[in-house]
């Protein structure tokens, strides 16, 4: 599958040809000295508080007599069978290397494809599992002439492929288990038929506004007789990749629990495999034995035996690929490419890269799960894994320019750096007050540099592509939301009909499962939309559907936000009174017509029980200020110590105010408001003359008015836009009135 791509961004460097071409600056002879040491110990720990956690339940109901009695029940043909298998799918991933290589143009050796492929993921064990496979994958691969972002493609090539067959074959076995799939277990969340609706309606629309010309004439040349071919042969030898794993899984588990079905075993096997594909742990320690106790144990498997099952697979596939990185490394002598034969190369990979990971990002940020893992429900996106080869793509290609990252606004990775080490801290200090808790180390702390992977991903296509790149991103999001109001508006009607459709009942959620969450995304479309749009009634529809979704959210602090963008939109100039009327009279229009014929109304007044948890938090937020006012009580305390009488479930703070207040002290709170604040001033005087500015500071006024009542720090599509403006070059030629006509007058134009 020849890549022919054509982009009118820069070109790179032909002794580094991963890097885009850039001018050397004031800063190019200092190196990028902030080593992200959370790859040493964050990943680890994660693993550690994960698996000892898992060790200690299953050992405190079960004993350890049981665990004991299960390693001397595996046999030695039992093993030698795992052992076979896993070196099967060490050889199939090395083929599927190999092929991958061919196809964009690098071909490599067995050997080296083994020696990439061994090292890459003894790496991913060691350090943070994506950045630590690419760096030794780079390393290895680089000896024999591939450039670094000739392995991110291929990688991110293996990761999708693998994605897509992983969650079919776990969707079959939930089928098969279950008779039904759910992503929430709470509430029944969205099915598999509104999901895959969802994701054509946002690709649909995000082409069709964003990126549609460009791909037109970039696919078109891959669209040869060999293409479903070559594309079949991926997509074959992934299969490759998957079944020896799977069967490993059957044979560990059917020797310790051979009262269990085989059928169930490959069904739930398939479900734990892409449980522990989610990048959140070290090399999957930790979440492969929690989802295998889970997965397996829904269908009759003892925890104890599906613990030892799980771990015996970690520990042989770690052998299986120190064994082929002994054997391969050793022959991998270096030996470069000729110049000429790299010179002659049609594709650009970081040009490539740039486009489409943050563009992709900005259509699957709209789509999340919750994965069950030891202290509740862990939200995982599925732009996830697109922001985090953004992310490193970002700093990676920093560190070889020698130059810590650039933004618009002075001071940024100071800031980023010092809001990290608090994290840190608060961190340790909740360690040393409670203890290690799953929710602080992943959902806050590790969180936190998912939260910076989605503004570095955004600004490497502003970074590439400059004010086209800004526009496209902003446009591709903007319609890819847009659709998915439109589709949530549908359902309303379809199901006010009488027909029964996935949809929940009452106040729409988009696919973030929350209402507020989903207002919130809607507020950030809004800014995009505002900012992005040029033609008037192209604006005009996009506005209509993000309202109207907004109205049927049902939330209070959702439509208080609008309200505010829509009049700080009207004080820069950057929208007129006629667009925003139209709007929201068609708005009004479909909510009569649903109210009236269909009796249909979002619920708008929160019941008594959630207006006193609401109430209880951020009292109980205050508390825990008051008696930790400098430094705080530490990441996690106050769900740790937080526990609803009524239900048993962790309560969390519903303001990120008095989160940050609460658990990381006064000096927490002023290391992060104190940076938004100064951003927010600085783009403020440039905001009726820049299109960047006005994102800056419409994301702002939105985050601020819906972070008082709901904790929306760590919402991935604030930090896209954000990393988008902050990216963006400050204009000094580009002058307009002190009213902003001129801006208006330029966003109104005609595409």
């Amino acid at each position: 599958m020849s890549l022919q791509t054509q982009f009118t961004a820069p070109s790179v460097d032909e002794s580094d040809d991963w890097l885009p071409e850039q001018k050397p600056s004031a800063n190019s002879n200092r190196r990028h000295v902030a080593s992200p040491m959370y790859m040493k110990v964050v990943k680890p720990a994660v693993s550690v508080v994960l698996l000892v956690g898992v060790i200690f339940l299953v050992g405190y109901y079960y004993g350890t007599a049981e665990i004991f009695d299960d390693i001397r029940a595996l046999s030695t043909g039992a093993i030698s069978a795992i052992l076979f298998v896993l070196l099967a799918n060490a050889f199939a991933a090395v083929l599927r290397f190999k092929v991958i290589a061919a196809e964009v143009e690098h071909p490599i050796t067995f050997r080296r494809a083994m020696a990439v492929v061994s090292t890459g993921s003894l790496a991913g064990a060691i350090f943070f599992q994506i950045a630590g496979q690419l760096m030794a994958r780079g390393v290895i691969a680089g000896r024999g002439g591939v450039p670094f972002a000739a392995v991110v493609v291929i990688t991110a090539y293996e990761r999708f492929t693998a994605a897509i067959v992983s969650a079919l074959f776990a969707l079959g076995g939930a089928f098969f288990i279950f008779g039904n799939v759910y992503l929430d277990r709470s509430s029944g969340g969205a099915e598999l038929l509104k999901i895959m609706a969802g994701l054509i309606a946002a690709t649909t629309a995000g082409a069709l506004m964003g990126y549609g010309r460009m791909a037109v004439r970039t696919i078109t040349p891959l669209l040869t007789r060999h293409f479903v071919r070559r594309c079949l042969a991926i997509i074959g030898l992934t299969f490759l990749v998957q079944i020896p794993m799977q069967a490993a899984y059957v044979i560990a588990a059917h020797t310790l629990s051979p009262q269990t079905s085989i059928a169930n075993l490959v069904a739930a096997s398939a479900i734990v495999m892409f449980a522990t594909s989610v990048p959140i742990s070290l090399a999957g320690w930790g979440m492969r034995e929690m989802s295998a106790i889970v997965g397996l144990g829904a269908i009759g498997v003892p925890a104890h035996a599906a613990l030892t099952a799980a771990v015996l697979i970690g520990v042989g596939s770690l052998l299986v690929v120190g064994m082929l990185a002994a054997i391969s490394l050793p022959g991998s002598e270096t030996r470069k490419q000729p110049v000429q034969t790299r010179a002659a190369k049609p594709v650009d990979y970081y040009q490539v890269l740039a486009w489409v990971l943050p563009i992709g990002a900005a259509t699957l940020v709209l789509f999340q799960i919750y994965v069950p893992v030891q202290s509740g429900l862990l939200n995982v996106n599925l732009a996830d894994p697109l922001a985090m080869l953004g992310g490193v793509l970002f700093i990676l290609t920093c560190i070889r320019l020698g130059s810590l990252p650039s933004w618009r606004v002075p001071h940024i990775n100071l800031a980023a750096a010092v809001a990290t080490l608090v994290l840190g801290g608060s961190l340790l200090i909740g360690a040393d007050r409670f203890g290690w808790t799953t929710w602080a180390v992943t959902n806050r702390f590790l969180g936190w540099f998912v939260l910076l992977a989605y503004a570095a991903t955004g600004a490497l296509i502003v970074k590439v592509g400059q004010k086209e790149g800004l526009r496209t991103i902003l446009l591709t999001f903007a319609g890819a939301t847009a659709a998915v109001a439109g589709l949530e508006v549908l359902l309303v009607m379809v199901t006010g009909l009488g027909f029964q459709v996935p949809v929940v009942l009452g106040n729409v959620q988009g696919f973030s499962l929350n209402h507020n969450f989903f207002a919130f995304q809607l507020l950030m479309a809004m800014s995009a939309a505002i900012t992005a749009v040029r033609g008037a009634s192209l604006r005009i529809v996009v506005l209509a559907l993000v309202i109207a979704g907004l109205y049927f959210a049902g939330s209070r602090s959702g439509w208080i936000a609008a309200v505010f963008v829509l009049a700080t939109s009207h004080y820069l100039r950057v929208i007129n009174s006629h667009e925003t009327l139209l709007a929201t009279l068609g708005t009004a229009c479909a909510a009569i017509l649903l109210f009236t014929l269909l009796g249909h109304n979002p619920q708008v007044v929160p019941d008594t029980a959630s207006t006193q948890e609401r109430l209880v938090s951020i009292v109980g937020g205050l508390k825990l200020f008051a008696d930790h006012p400098i430094f705080g009580a530490g990441l996690g305390a106050f769900r740790n110590e937080m526990i609803l009488a009524t239900s048993g479930i962790p309560l969390l703070i519903h303001s990120t105010g008095v989160w940050l207040l609460a658990e990381l002290g006064t000096i927490g709170f002023i290391v992060f408001v104190s940076p938004a604040i100064y951003i927010f001033l600085k783009e403020w005087a440039h905001a009726r003359n820049e299109q960047a500015s006005a994102l800056i500071v419409l994301c702002f006024v939105a985050f601020a008015v819906m972070c008082g009542p709901a904790d929306m720090l760590y919402q991935r599509t604030f930090w896209l836009l954000i990393g988008v403006g902050l990216a963006t070059v400050r204009s000094e030629t580009i002058r307009s009135e002190p009213t902003g006509r001129m801006m208006a007058i330029q966003m109104n134009g005609r595409v």
